[in-house]
């Protein structure tokens, strides 16, 4: 029986909008705090279904074995698509208290004129909602999602971009990466392949673990090189407001956080180089959830190091807002099947004709 489809509904769905609310309170006390932590647990928490459309594309275009392992689970993580549009909502109020070029910082050129909080709405709205519409195209248009699949990737992966730049990258306006968006989608491929593989595992079904093992270890070694060539050529060319950002991330408590991150990625991948570990249930399960803690400790290291006060009100924000979207989450995923069915039926796909 399929474990995710046997959860409780109605009290994922209760539980998870009880803690959102009590993730917006926090704005009462502290809207800075409040809004960057619910921006940390939305960007952790989008991975899957973002992640999840840039593999079901590819999966539509590279055949083989991961396909017929990941393809059912991963149809399913494209329902949690809307919920990331609605998650963004608060960021778009919130940005106020997130980014300082919102709050009216000195900038000039092309740098006022793209990062205007009109403009930014506007860019996530339209990206979002673009995706939602691609992420149903792909799953009600079966005969003709190759062709879909090749359009789709090549704009979303610069569609992804700019949402890297505007989420994450733009919370220190001085600071300018163009390796930035590749490295955020190396990472949100990564958490989703994670969680895709426990959900794969979660279906009780009959399992081939060793693909999916080795492809978990293929997506670590993409992120792996991706945050290490942007960190090498920050430090090399010796780019002042780079090695200021790495700088604020490297000292004090987000040091042993760097430090942390770093072990729950590498020593995943240093295990899943022996072939027993890859070719073990138990073991690729165990792995995915550290891979995943690892995630979540670096979109708070990516996040959270720009706030000056209020650092422990804001990861309690994080944390909070984390759970509450991943309860929502779990929620529609225990619907899957009848969203999935609802959403292929014949009926829908004359009417998307």
């Amino acid at each position: 029986m399929n474990r995710i489809g046997a959860l409780p509904t109605r009290m994922l769905a209760t539980a998870g909008a009880i803690l959102c609310c009590i993730a917006w309170m926090i704005a009462l006390v502290s809207p800075v705090a409040a809004f960057t932590g619910w921006l940390a647990g939305f960007a952790f928490v989008s991975t899957l279904p973002i992640g999840g459309l840039c593999l079901f594309m590819m999966m539509q275009i590279i055949p083989g074995e991961w396909r017929d392992e990941l393809g059912p689970v991963t149809k399913t993580g494209l329902l949690l698509l809307p919920l990331v549009l609605a998650a963004s909502l608060p960021v778009l109020f919130g940005q106020h208290w997130i980014y300082e070029w919102a709050r009216g910082a000195s900038l000039e050129g092309i740098k006022a004129a793209y990062l205007s909080p009109i403009f930014f709405g506007m860019r996530t709205l339209i990206i979002l909602a673009g995706a939602c519409l691609l992420g149903w195209r792909l799953l009600v248009k079966r005969d003709r999602s190759l062709s879909l699949a090749i359009a789709g990737l090549i704009v979303f992966v610069m569609a992804q971009s700019l949402l890297a730049v505007d989420w994450l990258m733009s919370l220190d306006v001085d600071f300018h990466s163009s390796g930035f968006g590749l490295y955020i989608l190396s990472s949100q491929m990564l958490a989703a392949l994670a969680m895709l593989i426990l959900l794969r595992l979660a279906t009780g079904r009959r399992r081939h673990p060793g693909p999916l093992g080795a492809l978990l270890m293929t997506a670590i070694l993409l992120w792996a090189y991706l945050a290490f060539m942007q960190y090498f050529i920050i430090w090399s060319g010796n780019l002042i407001q780079g090695v200021v950002w790495f700088q604020e991330r490297g000292k004090g408590p987000w040091a042993v956080v760097e430090g942390l991150m770093a072990t729950l990625h590498l020593l995943p991948l240093f295990l899943l180089f022996l072939p027993p570990v890859r070719r073990s249930c138990a073991w690729l399960a165990t792995l995915s959830i550290t891979i995943l803690i690892g995630k979540s400790l670096e979109y708070a290291w990516l996040t959270l190091p720009t706030l000056t006060g209020d650092i422990a009100l804001a990861i309690f924000a994080y944390l909070i807002s984390l759970l509450g979207l991943a309860f929502l989450g779990l929620a529609i995923l225990s619907q899957a099947p009848m969203l999935l069915a609802k959403l292929q039926s014949p009926r829908t796909q004359e009417a998307a004709q």
